[in-house]
């Protein structure tokens, strides 16, 4: 017994090693084997860059790794997965929120211009306002840095990522736009007005101390799966904001009953928003467009930036096949895409890689964002008032 004993011991200090041991790694090794994964199970991720280009820039962003800070190794790691030119490619930390820190304004993008659309109640002021530079550097300097950062396929959908870190310090930081993380930022504004403003974390500001630009919203926008509404006596609209059944009301007893209001009364404009579905399974929508192809009508499809994946094929099947004419903004999503996400966890964080499988080829007339027939450029003016404009284009009127 006085052998074996230590023999033990050793032997499950040696298993323990071995299953723990990946917790202990270092950042290089992480990365490295990050790198591999994601070289070997993505459908293509060489479809615009060579092996020898990613190698290259491997070793480029590897440089110090282990001694960057937290907020700056997960945009390191983003950075590579940029190089797939794939926007369902991404890397998912649940826990980075909490140390990246925030100048206290919400800007967004508004058409291809930057506003102030919220923030603490002391910059009331500079609601609404256009924002020129960010500490010197023109919005559209910050897009182009920003570029190799972000996994995307389009500008569409960079735009509606920088809409939720164009306020993010730790963010500016890594792409050289603020000095560090805490550092003051100065946003200087298309009136020649500026403001200096200092970072905090997401935690430490008072949700009830906000304010916002807007004076009021679109009365069309709906927040449910799907639904029909008359909104003027001969326009019927039909929000769509989900390729998912709804568990409690299931798209073929919605079609049917859409086809039973259909055969009751003829509508002179009929109106489908795919402005913010997101996708999941195109084939939902089948049924409706059925009952569609039989309506003689003024028949438009509204389209933006949200509008993704499946929603996208959906909105060409509504031109293709039923007669739509499509409204609105460029798609944040591509109609070719890489999608059929999986994923694998990183050893030493636990974040966790997405990544795509497959390559959908889903039109050969269509490539990159659906751009509208009619395009319908966004102003500030409506966008903070909660005019409609794609609704009140569909319903003839002069704005």
């Amino acid at each position: 017994m006085k052998t074996r004993l230590p023999r033990i011991l050793i032997s499950f200090l040696t298993l323990l090693f071995v299953f723990v041991s990946p917790l202990f790694s270092s950042r290089a090794d992480e990365f490295e084997y990050m790198k591999k994964e994601i070289e070997k199970n993505h459908k293509n991720f060489f479809n615009t860059v060579s092996k020898e280009e990613c190698e290259k820039e491997y070793r480029r962003l590897s440089v110090s790794i282990d001694d960057i800070s937290y907020t700056d190794y997960y945009f390191t790691l983003s950075s590579f997965l940029a190089l797939s030119n794939d926007s369902h490619t991404s890397l998912e930390a649940s826990d980075i929120y909490s140390y990246f820190l925030y100048f206290p304004l919400q800007l967004n993008y508004v058409g291809e211009k930057v506003y102030v659309v919220s923030g603490s109640k002391e910059y009331k002021d500079y609601m609404g306002k256009e924002v020129s530079y960010i500490n010197g550097v023109s919005i559209e300097d910050i897009e182009e840095k920003a570029s190799v950062v972000v996994p995307h396929d389009n500008s569409v959908y960079l735009r509606l990522w920088l809409n939720n870190q164009l306020n993010n310090t730790s963010f500016l930081s890594f792409i050289k736009v603020a000095d560090n993380d805490r550092a003051p930022v100065t946003l200087s504004f298309f009136d020649g007005d500026s403001v200096s403003l200092s970072p905090v974390f997401s935690s430490e500001i008072n949700r009830e101390d906000l304010v916002s630009a807007f004076s009021s919203y679109s009365p069309y926008v709906y927040q449910g799966y799907y639904r029909t509404i008359e909104i003027r006596d001969d326009v019927l609209l039909i929000s769509y904001n989900t390729c998912s059944d709804n568990p409690s009301y299931p798209i073929k007893d919605f079609a049917s009953d859409l086809k039973k209001s259909l055969s009751k009364k003829k509508y002179s404009t009929i109106i489908v928003d795919l402005r913010y579905n997101g996708g999941g399974n195109s084939a939902v929508l089948g049924p409706v467009i059925k009952v569609f192809k039989k309506e003689k009508c003024s028949k438009y499809a509204l389209i933006g930036e949200n509008t993704f994946s499946s929603a996208i094929l959906n909105a060409v099947s509504l031109k293709d096949d039923a007669g739509f004419i499509l409204v609105g903004t460029p798609t944040g999503g591509s109609i070719n895409h890489y999608g059929e996400l999986k994923s694998f966890t990183l050893p030493e964080t636990g974040w966790e890689v997405y990544y795509s499988s497959k390559f959908f080829k889903l039109s050969r007339n269509y490539n990159g964002s659906i751009i509208p027939d009619v395009y319908i450029e966004k102003d500030a003016y409506s966008y903070f008032s909660g005019i409609d404009k794609e609704v009140e284009y569909c319903l003839g009127n002069d704005l």
